[in-house]
């Protein structure tokens, strides 16, 4: 059984770049002292485990709290899961006992970025979570050293989570369009990177042009090619 816990305790953080740099392959982890501020600024750090092998961290969760003009919010930074065991619904547990989480710290929104170009993620944040999309960031990063990041601007939609967490968002019955992208957007970035390049250009200009029209995501459509759906 998958368990999940928060962590608090200078020692276990000291764990988490070590867990970070085996997910996304990055030299250039978020240091312990850092983790340790978001804690004490009210964020929430937690790490997911199998019961029977409790020290075998699979995933974590990093949190910070945020403010801006609508009030307080709980700012998301990094959630991930290791590659042998991903697509087996721990993020989904790692993002739900962070939504818990933030509901008994006061908290009614929890917000992040993700990359626009994949698909799966937007699957899961969308489509399974229901988050709303606030903007659409270029370049949000700049360049990162992560392995997951090479090869393309760190272009970013940020998303805003309902606290207590909304139903799954069910299909939409209306929809005006739809901006569509690569079905896997790592494997063309290794078998054809100006495609990739092409890709990114023409979502960027789609993303940005549909939300300063007043257009919303309301949905995202795996099959036959997976699209953001979009209504007024």
């Amino acid at each position: 059984m998958i368990k999940i816990r928060t962590l608090t305790e200078p020692a276990e953080l000291n764990r988490l770049p070590h867990l970070e740099r085996a997910i996304w392959g990055n030299d250039d982890p978020v240091p312990t002292s850092m983790l340790r501020v978001m804690v004490a600024l009210g964020g929430e750090i937690s790490i997911a485990y199998r019961e029977e092998a409790p020290d075998e961290w699979l995933g974590f969760t990093a949190s910070i709290g945020g403010y801006d003009e609508e009030g307080p919010y709980l700012y998301s930074h990094q959630a991930g899961v290791l590659p042998p065991w991903q697509h087996q619904g721990i993020g989904r547990l790692l993002k739900y006992h962070q939504n818990r989480w933030a509901e008994r710290a006061g908290y009614r929104r929890i917000r992040w970025t993700f990359d626009p170009l994949r698909a799966l993620n937007a699957h899961f944040n969308v489509g399974i979570l229901g988050v709303n999309i606030q903007a659409y960031h270029p370049d949000y990063y700049g360049n990162l050293s992560s392995v997951i990041n090479r090869g393309l601007a760190t272009d970013r939609l940020l998303a805003e989570w309902s606290v207590p967490a909304p139903m799954a968002r069910p299909y939409p019955p209306r929809v005006c369009f739809k901006i569509y992208i690569p079905a896997d957007i790592g494997q063309l970035k290794v078998q054809d990177p100006g495609q990739a390049a092409r890709w990114q250009r023409a979502v960027r200009s789609q993303f940005c042009d549909a939300l300063a029209a007043g257009y919303h995501v309301v949905g995202f459509s795996r099959h036959p090619s997976p699209a953001y759906l979009f209504a007024n």
